[in-house]
């Protein structure tokens, strides 16, 4: 059995290793071997956190690093390993269970061996110390061993009956035999030991495991069959030369077994017993139970806090005085439980029982009073002395009884309803009484007037309350909350949510005016500024103390109980508990100031566990995380706390309550640190914590690839759609420019064969007949006029014809656009610089004749109005498109034409926009006032050109 540095305790048992964090024991499995036949016989865990293990009976070692426990890569012991422990060099020594005694040391990857050989005793061992000083000591059944520190050979240190070695904290070796315990050093562990007349009688049958010095100096020793005995700091006494005798603790102790084997104080001075039967802890409590008061009463111990500063607890059988700073003395035996108990103002104490009520004053009975309702069967519920002095008791169907002047009176009549009963009775501030019955308290002076208060109970059934009064107010608490009657008021502070846990059994206020409040399961302090700020906002404020179970609270505050707790005058308050009565000093009080350690002890993603992972990157599309951790406090592990945030998920900390694991589900991929900090029971807090990184990483639909692939994707199937269309609208447009073509050739074919020859027929007829008139010159020259009209007409008649047939050798945009350029008539001439850029290609015939056109306007629209001194005309033959450009230095469009579009009367630019979009091109205009303007036409390639090729190149 140890404890790790990081807070856990390692047990190697016949189950296998596992490993301990106060409330869960996790089994170890080491990889590769058979755990249910190598089981480990020895343990150690090293400064480093390493955990070392021998196995039995392969004698292999094992070591758990890193969330693994793999077979270590060295020969096996030579035997069966016994005890191992770490040298002040980080070395690791294991001693055998030869019966010569025989020790390993493992240094730099290598075993040695030491044995007779090298000065240990011939004997069998029982145990191995390494000494503060970095001395090894094997204790032997004929000696005591000793190698000093960087020396390679044993010594004979001192002759000595079989025994256990163990160090205190001054540094004495102590060796634990059957006739006792005392030392065979001095401090520092040289020099000679004190002298003792007789050892410490620490008895026989001693256990394997090694004795234990604690923090406080007390020598605790394990036995085989007498449980585990403790002398409490022999260290103190050794001057007087006279060992005492050690208190032992047994399994009528609550001990799990009396066969013990190991014992192990851990960081914060717990004592851990490890029997054959389970794992028992030991801690210095505040909460402490006397031995005289094991008898507790049916109902709770009954408790008075007298005027003299004593306190009475009335047991089952007995009743008990317990004076200032004194133990509990026995003043009544007689086998029957006392009822009630109240202090007259003379200080006599009168006891209720059964059948009478005791007087007790002055160390005896003074006067024993027989009951109004003897013979009842009712039990006194409660009782009090008003200020007149006169004894009043409630005793539940019996109704409220007064002893005045030797007689019995009968305030309360008996009722007939259970809610109606009288239960808890106090003296109030005004020297009256008051009792609960059912929903109120009625309140009672000493003349017998009557009045009550209802309580209310937030919904919960009705209850026996808590009442105490202290200075003017009486307060009434129970599992609703606390009460506070101040005069005609009432205060309520709400317990939330209202439960049986909620109860508060017991009151009793502090000289300093805080107050202490005993629940089911824990004992609580608040101060009296908190207190009143409750009242104030009526919610209850956190405790500035809270004692439980590892506290010494091993039992609940009586649930019959209506007064559990009671303050001597010594300061000590005592706790009526369903096994007893319990005290402790508010001065006193055992705290745990060490933070406590935190781990992360696993991370399960879907289904796969990882044990202590520091970083990790979990697997894609994990799904579901689930995170243990613990918070390594052992004082009370019940009552620590945790907090968790997930950085990159949760906003806040997270409170888990008594859960140790968090649970995550379909997180994104990305980054992530989990961070868990904790408490121990006293609200001492470990701010560090632990950490964890980790990763999810996507996959490929999460990845950043996928909206990059779904996105080259898309534009390539909306290009391929876009390509499609056009291909559609070119072949579309190329269709209908066909048969555009086709219709005009019809045109003029028709044109041609009809009305030119038509037209030309009659012109040879008029012809002929003109030659044939001889006499009438007027006549003729007429006829000969007309017929050159005639001849004009069919001239142009045929250019149109040749037109509608298109132009042959003009789909050739170079030679067009340098035609045009020759014949614009600009007046005066300028430069005009063509531009060519790619490699040329013939247009389709009609989207020659458009462009040309085009091409001509904007030439004609330089040369008459622009006042240019040059201009430019750019083509552009791109793979994709057609762009042919016409710009000049001139002074430019006007701005209302160019947001109109068109100058009244003239249609230049308006045929332009036309033809452009007849052929499936945009056009763009663009000009600013003497800077000249600029016409850019484009067109898919598609549409513009032809399917063969020119032959030009650029």
């Amino acid at each position: 059995m140890a404890q790790g540095p990081d807070g856990f305790i390692w047990l190697a048992t016949g189950e296998g290793l596992f490993r301990f964090d106060g409330m869960r024991f996790e089994r170890i499995e080491a990889e590769g071997i058979d755990q249910k036949a190598d089981l480990p016989s020895a343990l150690l865990v090293t400064r480093s956190g390493d955990v070392w293990i021998s196995l039995e009976p392969s004698h292999r070692f094992a070591i758990y690093r890193r969330g693994a426990l793999r077979i270590l890569n060295a020969p096996p012991a030579p035997s069966r390993i016994v005890q191992m422990m770490e040298g002040n060099g980080g070395e690791v020594w294991a001693l055998t269970a030869n019966f010569s005694a025989e020790a390993l040391r493992f240094r730099d990857g290598h075993w040695k061996t030491f044995n007779a050989a090298d000065g240990l005793p011939s004997g069998n061992s029982s145990n191995m110390l390494v000494a503060a000083d970095g001395a090894v000591w094997i204790a032997c059944s004929d000696g005591v061993a000793r190698l000093a520190p960087g020396a390679e050979r044993f010594e004979i240190y001192r002759k000595t009956p079989f025994g256990l070695l163990s160090q205190d904290r001054e540094g004495r070796i102590w060796l634990s035999e059957s006739s006792g315990s005392y030392p065979i050093t001095g401090p520092g562990g040289h020099g000679t030991p004190a002298s003792l007349s007789t050892p410490y009688r620490t008895g026989d049958a001693l256990s394997e495991g090694a004795p234990l010095f604690d923090h406080e100096g007390n020598l605790w020793i394990g036995t085989r069959y007498g449980g585990v005995r403790r002398l409490a700091m022999p260290t103190a006494t050794l001057e007087s030369g006279d060992g005492g005798a050690p208190e032992s603790f047994t399994s009528r102790d609550g001990l799990s077994s009396d066969v013990t084997n190991q014992l192990l104080e851990d960081r914060e001075g717990n004592i851990w017993v490890g029997t054959e039967s389970g794992l028992d802890k030991f801690r210095s409590a505040t909460l402490i139970a006397d031995p005289e008061l094991e008898s507790p009463a049916i109902f709770g111990d009954k408790l008075l806090d007298a005027s003299d500063g004593s306190v009475y607890i009335g047991e089952a059988h007995t009743v008990f005085r317990v004076r200032p700073g004194g133990a509990p003395e026995p003043i009544l035996g007689n086998g029957i439980e006392p009822q009630s108990m109240c202090e007259a103002p003379d200080g006599a104490i009168w006891i209720g029982f059964g059948p009478r009520i005791v007087v007790w004053a002055n160390g005896a009975i003074r006067q024993t009073i027989e009951r109004p309702d003897k013979g009842s069967g009712h039990i006194i519920y409660d009782c009090a002395f008003d200020a007149a002095g006169d004894f009043w008791i409630s005793a539940a169907a019996s109704g409220v009884r007064r002893y005045r002047d030797g007689r019995w009176e009968t305030i309360l009549a008996p009722g007939d309803r259970s809610d109606f009963y009288p239960t808890t009775m106090i003296r109030t501030p005004s020297g009256g009484v008051v009792v609960q019955t059912g929903d109120k308290l009625v309140w009672i002076d000493s003349s017998g007037r009557r009045s009550s208060t209802r309580m209310d109970f937030d919904g919960s059934e009705l209850q026996v309350l808590t009442l105490y009064a202290t200075g003017g107010d009486v307060y009434a608490a129970g599992a609703f909350g606390l009460s506070r009657i101040r005069g005609p008021n009432i205060e309520t502070v709400r317990a939330d949510p209202v439960s049986p846990a909620s109860r508060i059994s017991g009151m009793v206020q502090m000289p300093d005016g805080d107050i202490w409040l005993t629940y089911p399961t824990s004992l609580v302090r608040l101060q009296s500024r908190d207190l009143e700020r409750a009242f104030r906002d009526r919610v209850f404020p956190a405790p500035t103390t809270s004692l439980g179970f590892g506290d010494g609270l091993e039992s609940r505050p009586h649930s019959h109980s209506q007064r559990s707790i009671v303050r001597g005058g010594d300061g000590r308050l005592w706790i009526a508990t369903e096994a007893g009565t319990l005290w402790m000093d508010p001065a006193h009080i055992v705290r745990d100031t060490l933070p406590p350690g935190i781990a992360i002890t696993s991370i399960t993603a879907d289904r796969r566990a990882y044990r202590d992972p520091e970083t990790l990157e979990l697997m894609a599309d994990t799904a579901n995380i689930e995170i243990d951790f613990s918070v390594l406090s052992f004082a009370d592990p019940t009552r620590t706390r945790a907090k968790y945030m997930l950085e990159g998920f949760d906003r806040d900390w997270v409170d888990p309550g008594a859960r140790r694991q968090a649970f995550y589900t379909n997180l994104s991929p990305g980054k992530y640190r989990f961070r868990v900090i904790g408490a121990n029971n006293d609200g001492v807090w470990n701010r560090s914590g632990a950490t964890l990184d980790f990763e999810i990483p996507p996959t490929f639909f999460q990845s950043v690839w996928f909206p990059l692939v779904s996105s080259a994707l898309v534009l390539i199937l909306l290009w391929a759609i876009y390509r499609l269309r056009v291909t559609q609208i070119a072949r579309s447009i190329h269709g209908r420019l066909d048969e555009r073509a086709k219709e005009r050739e019809r045109i003029a074919r028709e044109l041609h064969d009809t009305l030119l020859q038509g037209i030309q027929g009659l012109m040879l007829r008029f012809q002929a007949t003109a030659d044939r008139m001889t006499h009438d010159e007027k006549i003729h020259e007429q006829l000969e006029a007309a017929l050159v009209a005639a001849e004009d007409v069919v001239i142009d008649a045929r250019n149109r014809v040749r037109d509608l047939r298109g132009a042959e050798g003009t789909n050739d945009l170079c030679v067009i656009v340098e035609q045009l350029v020759t014949d614009t008539p600009f007046d005066p001439p300028i430069p005009v610089r063509i531009v060519v850029e790619g490699r040329p290609r013939l247009l389709h015939p009609f989207v020659a004749e458009e462009i040309k056109r085009i091409v001509r306007e904007a030439l004609f629209n330089i040369a008459y109005h622009a006042q240019a001194s040059s201009a430019e005309v750019a083509i552009g033959f791109e793979p994709r498109h057609l762009a042919i450009r016409v710009r000049d230095d001139g002074i430019g469009i006007p701005q209302d034409v160019l947001v109109s579009g068109h100058k009244d009367g003239h249609f230049g630019m308006l045929g332009m926009r036309e033809r452009a979009e007849k052929i499936g091109g945009d056009i763009m205009i663009v000009s600013s006032p003497d800077a000249g303007s600029e016409i850019t036409l484009t067109m898919p390639a598609k549409l513009a050109f032809a399917k063969l090729r020119s032959p030009r190149k650029a």
